[in-house]
């Protein structure tokens, strides 16, 4: 069976499904998704994303929430769908930091990998190999001294190193011979390294960087996976200090990126105050706190305190608070709000430099009016031909 990689296709609106619809295989559209070039100077980076991706990120402030196994020890959260284990030997390690260092392989990944009509079993197996220096964790990260830098590098990938996934997500595949693709819902499950170069005293962190080998699994995927572009002003947020920042930062530019690509530009810097908690799953629960009478302290305070760290940082250029009637709750006011009250905020937000999507819009359209006519041609074919044949068939039963 043919595997299918998604695509900017996958997003469709449904009035345009409908019109692609004859085609029966959306492959024709477009051969593989992704975000359009980049300018020189952005400020900007090109990301591979998913449904298991997403949930790490989310669960980045959550290490506390696992449930140890009681035989392997090994901790274990379910993020989003995304059932996340991690080694015994990998439980102490995991950080908010180890996540900046894994959107930093993603983003190595991304450039490396093949896409589209490129993507073959030689190709992924010989650019599953990604590896960082030393120097660029810590121009990244805005870290100056190196020692402190390797550590948490080296913590970091044996972090990485132990954890493993398993979600399922809806795929779309054509079976040996068909020419239709079906769609059917896949179970995943994979660790993210199977490999590190390390030193002889066995940190992954070895003449100046660290090199690491991405299962063939998670190669294959994040080939065929959706790229969002993401600030690189995200990981120079202290995450000691704002360990929320990361999954809401980007979380937003997920948000940003599947609506432009969707082509809805009402919804774009704007969202709830309730997704981005559920993006944040280290933000302590409201049911897990409620009767401790800190509502403002554990929550609130923190979420707010971890948005303005995004535009300090540069990731936001504004954020304001809106309730369901348009009017802006200041951030002195927060105070006032009940949980529910709070919970159930509109935000609306900018991200700062967002690089100009129209192109790849244009591009996408293009191939979307390209397969609606080759659909249209294909069904007038069709069409003829049966036209062109009924005569014969009449004749043939007046016979009989």
């Amino acid at each position: 069976m043919e595997k299918y990689y998604p695509s900017d296709a996958d997003e469709l609106r449904p009035q345009d499904q409908a019109q692609v619809e004859p085609l029966h295989d959306i492959r024709m559209i477009v051969p593989s998704g992704g975000v359009g070039p980049l300018s020189s100077g952005s400020q900007f980076h090109k990301v591979s994303q998913g449904t298991p991706i997403h949930g790490l990120i989310a669960s980045s402030t959550a290490p506390q929430n696992m449930q140890i196994n009681a035989i392997t020890r090994a901790g274990t959260i379910n993020s989003d769908g995304v059932i996340i284990t991690v080694d015994e030997e990998a439980l102490l390690s995991v950080s908010a930091q180890t996540f900046k260092v894994l959107i930093m392989y993603l983003s190595k990944a991304t450039e490396q990998l093949p896409r589209g009509d490129q993507i073959t079993a030689e190709a992924i197996q010989r650019n599953r190999a990604v590896s960082i220096s030393l120097e660029d964790y810590m121009r990244a990260c805005r870290i100056r001294d190196k020692k402190t830098a390797r550590e948490q590098l080296n913590a970091a990938i044996g972090a990485l190193y132990g954890i493993s996934l398993e979600w399922e997500e809806i795929e779309y595949k054509k079976p040996e011979g068909k020419t239709r693709t079906v769609r059917e819902r896949v179970s995943h499950r994979m660790r993210i390294i199977e490999h590190t170069i390390t030193s002889e005293n066995g940190n992954p962190v070895s003449g100046g960087k660290a090199e690491v080998w991405l299962t063939y699994s998670m190669a294959e995927y994040l080939a065929g996976a959706y790229i969002m572009p993401y600030p690189s002003a995200l990981l120079t947020i202290n995450t000691h200090n704002n360990p929320y920042s990361i999954p809401i930062g980007w979380k937003l530019c997920a948000l940003d990126n599947v609506n432009i690509t969707n082509n809805h530009p009402e919804r774009v810097g704007r969202t709830t105050v309730q997704t981005l908690l559920r993006a944040a799953k280290g933000i302590p629960r409201y049911e897990t706190i409620s009767h401790k009478g800190q509502i403002y302290r554990l929550i609130i305070e923190r979420f707010d305190r971890d948005m303005r760290a995004l535009v300090e940082a540069g990731v936001l250029s504004s954020y304001s608070y809106i309730d369901n009637n348009g009017n802006t709750i200041s951030p002195e006011e927060l105070g006032s709000l009940s949980y529910l009250e709070f919970s159930a905020l509109n935000i609306s937000y900018h991200i700062q430099g967002y690089p100009d999507q129209a192109p790849r819009l244009e591009a996408k359209q293009k191939r979307i009016s390209a397969a609606i006519n080759r659909a249209k041609r294909a069904a007038a074919k069709k069409k003829a031909q049966e036209e062109a044949q009924t005569p014969a068939e009449d004749q043939e039963s007046g016979s009989d």
